[in-house]
């Protein structure tokens, strides 16, 4: 056989192991490139939701409380609005006159919490030096419970326990028992040397749940008022607000944490976000949370047993205030933009 032809088969030999070899390395090349572009792609979003209505109103929401199909809210100013869920009529049930600024111009007087026992409406007001007025309003009236310049008291919230007594909580964090009838404190205590940012209060009225700066969660017993139990290792610093439905607590703070605390089960666990959690929600039962989700203020809807978000609810323009659960289809939430907003899903 000639060198020539030796020459040729070598060849073919050569190439029938580099073409296998070649569609080898060009297939793995293939999967290699698709399962970065696959790793690359976003987690599958939640279902995301536009408001159902929207309602504007006078002054940026401070608080709300819902008393059947009546939503009642407060705003820095000085207004109490109530809306009906079924009727849709709005009204301005109580205008506070406005104070003066330094200059002598009139300035409203902004309403920091707001609640309601049968006709009877419980209003903290910003008062002289920044102290706090603590009000009853009823049939266009208003009587003083606490005023500014004589008790000299840093109120954030106020509830009602009964119909004649009621739970402050302070900025020094002391929760303070006061008599309605007699006007006069029952009890204080000091909770931590923390600044107390909010409480939210057990069905039953018989424990107040109260966080503050530490990112501790403070159970009280309310009778007498002393600390039953501390949860702790979830949130880090400071929670802005608290709620408790049915055994769950869920709290949201600085340290961009939402906090699920299970106190029937000890479950307790959080939910990692990039932005300050301003504002959370539960349903009655405990099951289905919502939480400011971004900085474009989203509501996160999610399972509380599972972590997992629902769906996203896009609409308000500003930093949510307040958001509650009429049923467990239905948020209401409320903002600095002026917006009372329902939300409604399958």
């Amino acid at each position: 056989m000639s060198c020539h032809l030796l020459h040729r088969l070598s060849d073919r030999r050569k190439y029938r192991v580099a073409i296998p070899g070649l569609l080898y390395q060009v297939q793995f090349k293939i999967w290699m490139n698709l399962l970065f572009c696959f790793l690359l792609l976003p987690a599958i979003p939640a279902h995301s939701t536009a408001p159902f209505h929207t309602v504007r109103v006078g002054g940026a929401i401070t608080d709300m409380i819902i008393d059947g199909t009546r939503v009642f809210l407060s705003t820095d100013a000085g207004t109490i609005v109530r809306y009906d869920l079924k009727s849709g009529e709005k009204n301005v049930i109580f205008r506070l006159p406005p104070t003066t600024d330094f200059m002598g111009d009139p300035l409203p007087v902004k309403i920091f919490s707001l609640d309601k026992y049968s006709r009877k409406i419980l209003a903290v007001t910003l008062g002289n030096h920044g102290f706090r007025n603590l009000l009853i309003l009823e049939k266009g009236q208003q009587e003083e419970l606490i005023l500014a310049e004589r008790d000299k008291m840093m109120i954030k919230k106020a509830r009602w326990i009964d119909d004649h007594t009621l739970l402050l909580g302070l900025l020094c964090n002391d929760m303070v028992l006061f008599d309605t009838e007699k006007k006069r404190v029952i009890n204080r205590f000091n909770v931590s040397p923390y600044t107390f940012s909010d409480f939210c209060l057990s069905e039953n009225r018989k424990y107040v749940y109260t966080a503050d700066e530490s990112g501790i969660v403070h159970e009280l017993e309310l009778n007498p008022l002393s600390v039953s139990n501390n949860y702790t290792g979830i949130n880090l610093d400071n929670i802005y607000r608290i709620v408790y439905k049915n055994g769950v607590i869920l709290t949201g703070g600085q340290d961009r944490r939402v906090g699920v605390y299970n106190t029937t089960t000890g479950k307790n666990y959080f939910i990692q976000k990039d932005f300050l959690v301003y504002c959370v929600g539960l349903n009655r039962n405990g099951t289905t949370g919502a939480y400011t989700a971004n900085e474009k203020n989203d509501i996160s809807i999610f399972s509380t047993g599972s972590g997992e978000d629902i769906r996203i609810l896009r609409g308000h323009k500003s930093v949510i205030t307040d958001m509650i659960f009429y049923d467990d289809h239905t948020l209401i939430s409320g903002g600095d933009d002026r917006l009372l907003i329902i939300w409604k899903w399958d």
